[in-house]
């Protein structure tokens, strides 16, 4: 679970280098082998997309410091 904004901007920095190797894959990779490779690589990223989602909500039922 994302608890700061530097896990947050770490969680973010993940999910571009699994898209870079995604987009280089596609490049070599046959369309049978990318699917395969590619699979739990899209879940991998979907569920830090979805722990990002999640900081930002939690952040929204805290009161913002002043």
């Amino acid at each position: 679970m994302i608890q700061t904004d530097d896990q947050m901007l770490l969680a973010q920095n993940g999910i571009a280098n699994l898209r870079r190797i995604l987009l280089e894959a596609r490049k070599v990779q046959s369309r049978q082998d990318y699917t395969r490779m590619a699979e739990p690589i899209l879940l991998e990223i979907q569920q830090r997309e979805q722990e990002i989602l999640g900081f930002f909500s939690r952040q929204l039922e805290q009161p913002i410091a002043s």
